[in-house]
């Protein structure tokens, strides 16, 4: 894929312990993709995350541009993460050349363990059948940013969201175990998604809960099947990511898919880990 244009990208807070393993994955990527910019957007942290990331800029393997946040952080950690997104976002949107695709990466521990590359490699092959692609794992996590089938609502959002949780991840294994190579959803994370720049022109990251954005006979249906009740007025921020991929959707059309095989080794930090309990 000499010919198409990737950029990767993340938000960077207190990272130092993990940008080693997460750069070699780079690397492995770099080898396989014309990689043609690493930019990261970086806030205030109380390690040596950013000394260690000019240590890296000044290796000729990677060309980085680190965008600082001068602007003083929120209590709330998602609007936060939304922010530094929506400024990556511009710099892709803005960049001199086109940029065909963008990887949007965690820079902590989920993709601090050894890549897959060769699976990469294959959810590129089936490029035509997505817009948005992130990947299963063995011990999948990322629940909050999880909208799938009848539960498109936050999964944080309802009176009792471990049960919730557990009816998702009963969903999404039953899925899983019946798909050839993907589900589709209607938000998905997990640490890594590759996006289609042009599926994504005119969408940008909102924490703000949106129901314009949410169909609302699927929370109910959610709601009767499991006698739990949500809520929109408690806590009106969301994960990030439902908002930039629902609004994808309708106003681009994008389909977004988990691929099936696992690009990184099993997730073992403590997000949804009370289903390995």
């Amino acid at each position: 894929m000499s010919n198409i244009n990737f950029i990767i990208c993340g938000c960077i807070r207190n990272c130092e312990n993990y940008l080693e393993n997460v750069f070699k994955n780079i690397k492995k990527i770099q080898n396989e993709l014309n990689v043609i910019k690493i930019v990261l957007a970086y806030d205030e942290s109380n390690d040596k995350t950013l000394y260690k990331l000019c240590q890296l800029k000044k290796n000729k393997d990677f060309d980085i541009e680190i965008i600082i946040n001068k602007d003083k952080l929120t209590q709330h950690r998602t609007l936060n993460i939304s922010n530094a997104r929506n400024k990556l976002l511009k710099y892709i949107y803005d960049y001199k050349i086109n940029i065909d695709y963008f990887i949007m990466m965690d820079f902590d521990d989920v993709c601090s363990k050894p890549i897959n590359i060769n699976v990469l490699k294959e959810s590129l092959k089936i490029k035509n059948k997505w817009d948005c692609v992130t990947f299963n794992n063995k011990n999948y996590y990322d629940f909050w940013a999880l909208s799938l089938d009848n539960y498109i609502f936050s999964c944080w959002h309802w009176n009792k969201p471990r049960e919730i949780i557990k009816y998702m991840y009963k969903c999404f294994k039953e899925k899983m175990n019946n798909a050839e190579m993907y589900i589709e959803c209607d938000s998905a994370f997990n640490g890594f998604g590759i996006y289609k720049t042009k599926s994504f022109k005119n969408c940008l990251y909102n924490p703000v809960i949106n129901p314009q954005l949410l169909d609302l006979e699927k929370i109910v249906q959610v709601s009767k099947k499991t006698n739990i009740k949500p809520f929109f007025i408690k806590n009106k921020l969301d994960c990030e990511h439902r908002n930039f991929h629902l609004l994808s959707k309708k106003i681009n059309n994008s389909k977004i898919i988990i691929f099936k095989k696992y690009l990184f080794p099993p997730y073992e930090g403590e997000h949804s880990s009370f289903l390995r309990e």
